[in-house]
């Protein structure tokens, strides 16, 4: 009965989303503001908080410097998607979020990861959150200043990468992951073949995982489609939670790897509110 009134839900939304979708020339009207706002803003971020690190250094603790960290870096995103609101160029549905926003440590926040924007939609509601990233993005100088101001945990060498982050978590922090590892390839939807630190490291903590998707009306920013290529406007995102999982008894790594993705696998597959919209199909080769 749940699931038939869920797939009821999903098709009203995406109807109602069909019929949201600005004019094509209003489309440009938002979304060039918006790309170069996200451009300008994104740099001029990355330059704040690359002096507000070298400051605030030689004063604070690793722990508190990485809060401090995760505080400028919260609020950042905080406005930057604010304004991209504003623009009426995203809508964003996180309110199912608002439960777990102040949910303590030890946790670790396991997301779907469709788009680039995923880790920055979710530190945004979340603020005081490290996150497990790719160590080929801390070569970014956009992204480096800002990831280890916030103590943000590289994911190679796999060994640094556990070791790091059982500490955090040791210490009741929270942890926000992608068991995928990388964007969804549009070949293995729903998901990517899981990787198994997530369930190395909830074997090793016994912490609880809280389990997030991020659902689009669109493919933009996904895998093979050009960032500067405009969508249809406005970019719709949902954010859902799922029932938090736990290590089991006796259960192995492996098997509970492969437990988590068959249960990710299903809730996207089955709750996209916008699984079969015409605007999510392959962008045409240019």
């Amino acid at each position: 009965m749940s699931t038939t009134q869920n797939e009821g839900q999903s098709t009203s939304e995406e109807a109602q989303a069909n019929n949201e979708l600005y004019p094509r020339w209003l489309s440009y009207c938002v979304f060039i503001p918006a790309a170069i706002f996200t451009l300008t803003s994104w740099i001029a971020g990355a330059l704040l908080l690359f002096v507000a690190s070298l400051v605030t250094h030689p004063f604070l603790n690793k722990t508190r410097h990485a809060r401090l960290g995760n505080q400028f870096l919260g609020n950042l995103f905080v406005f930057f998607f604010k304004v991209l609101s504003w623009l009426r160029v995203v809508k964003i549905d996180d309110k199912e979020l608002d439960p777990y926003i102040d949910m303590e440590g030890p946790l670790i926040i396991a997301s779907n990861h469709p788009a680039l924007w995923d880790a920055p939609l979710l530190i945004q509601r979340f603020i005081y959150v490290s996150c497990i990233m790719k160590k080929e993005l801390l070569n970014n100088p956009i992204l480096r200043s800002g990831a280890r101001f916030s103590g943000f945990v590289p994911n190679l060498p796999t060994l640094t990468m556990v070791r790091q982050s059982t500490e955090h978590l040791n210490q009741k922090g929270r942890l926000l992951l992608f068991p995928e590892g990388t964007r969804t390839r549009p070949e293995n939807a729903p998901c990517n073949p899981f990787r198994h630190g997530v369930a190395l490291l909830a074997k090793n903590t016994q912490c609880p995982i809280l389990p997030v998707f991020i659902f689009m009306n669109s493919r933009y920013m996904q895998k093979g489609w050009p960032i500067w290529k405009m969508p249809p406007c406005p970019i719709r995102v949902k954010i859902k939670v799922g029932e938090i999982q736990k290590f089991r008894e006796n259960e192995g790594t492996h098997d509970f790897s492969d437990r988590l993705q068959a249960y990710f696998g299903n809730f996207v597959e089955t709750m996209d509110p916008w699984k079969s919209s015409s605007d999510k199909s392959e962008p045409e080769a240019k």
